[in-house]
């Protein structure tokens, strides 16, 4: 059965679901898999495939896809565009599941003598599909030699690979702060202790804080939501914020929490509010092999090879470079417009790009 990677791209984008919920995305995987008789598929107890291409004794390479959407609404206006409304696959994961696919029906036409995981991972975006992954143990029974994932980037031109060695994506880690006050009628602030006030401080002062120049390139905090109050003529009794920290190292994360710490109990102390303080969902930085490094950009050449930058950007990928020798790169799709936006949408000509150099990967 010959598959089109670009009809699988569209018809993957059309269904975008939500961390371990992608159900109809992983039926349809299913069904092409199941297709071919030289795959052995394994299963989670959570959405996700391994497939299992073996011809001998020796070490395995494993490629990986992501498979979870965002809840963003779709503004692309192209003729395949998500049927869910509210979610939409602006993150590029649906050209990285056509990819791995295109790269599965290659290796199924070509049957090359080397044996290879194919991982479609679900939860990628906040959620750690690729911890859960690991802690199931069903990469155990195999001898991983090396682990590769790319990610599209609108930045690049269509066709252009780009990575670096060492620290490539940061460690990240998602925090909650709340603040929890008194309510009151406004005309009596004094009967109350204005949780809302003492939120909007701590945020001015670590925004005063990180945007101090030292604070740029290297680790960064930011809250992209702020929750509070009921009605506006009522003091809010509680208030909460929920951001990220960003390094590229565990040092500079620590530092990061004790002045996130430190800037909530005092805000909380002059304003006479409760305070508490959640660290949630981390991942660990990217670290690309430099051999793995070598052996892409040797493969790629120069006319097609552009060296990364690392990026405060986070991708649960940093559990398999922790585990294993491992490499993601930038995969360019010619797009003027960044990741998670409600407009992004990929050039499809990248397609071919990714399975070619997945596949010169996997056989060289």
């Amino acid at each position: 059965m010959k598959i089109d990677p670009k009809e699988v791209r569209k018809e993957l984008h059309r269904i975008p679901e939500l961390a371990y919920r992608e159900f109809k995305t992983e039926n349809y995987l299913l069904k092409i898999l199941s297709s071919y008789s030289n795959l052995k598929l394994h299963r989670f107890d959570f959405p996700g495939i391994l497939a299992e291409y073996s011809v001998n004794d020796g070490d395995y390479m494993l490629f990986r896809a992501d498979m979870d959407a965002l809840p963003i609404e779709e503004k692309t206006g192209c003729d395949f565009s998500s049927q869910h409304p509210g979610f939409m696959h602006a993150c590029g994961h649906d050209m990285h599941m056509a990819i791995l696919i295109g790269l599965i029906q290659k290796v199924m036409e070509n049957e090359p003598e080397r044996n290879l995981l194919f991982l479609f991972q679900p939860a990628e975006e906040g959620k750690g599909g690729a911890k859960k992954v690991l802690e199931s143990g069903i990469l155990e029974q195999f001898e991983i030699e090396s682990a590769w994932a790319l990610h599209v980037n609108g930045d690049l031109p269509v066709g252009k690979i780009s990575t670096c060695p060492g620290i490539f994506f940061a460690n990240t880690e998602e925090i909650d702060v709340d603040f929890v006050g008194k309510s009151a009628h406004v005309a009596y602030p004094d009967r109350g202790c204005d949780a809302l006030a003492a939120g909007c401080e701590f945020y001015c002062l670590l925004k005063q804080e990180f945007e101090k120049e030292h604070f740029i390139s290297s680790y960064m905090c930011k809250f992209g939501k702020i929750t509070s109050g009921v009605i506006r003529n009522v003091i809010a009794d509680h208030c909460k914020l929920e951001g990220t920290l960003r390094a590229f190292n565990f040092e500079d994360k620590a530092m990061l929490e004790g002045i996130v710490k430190q800037t909530m109990e005092h805000t909380g102390a002059q304003f006479g509010v409760n305070t508490k303080l959640a660290f949630m969902n981390a991942y660990d930085a990217v670290s690309n092999d430099p051999e793995l490094y070598r052996k892409i950009s040797e493969l790629v050449g120069r006319d097609r090879f552009v060296e990364a930058e690392p990026v405060l950007t986070g991708e649960d990928f940093g559990f398999f470079t922790n585990k294993y020798k491992g490499l993601l790169f930038w995969l360019g799709t010619g797009v003027d417009m960044s990741l998670h936006s409600p407009e992004f949408l990929p050039d499809e000509e990248a397609l071919d790009v990714g399975i070619d150099i997945f596949y010169r990967l996997a056989t060289s």
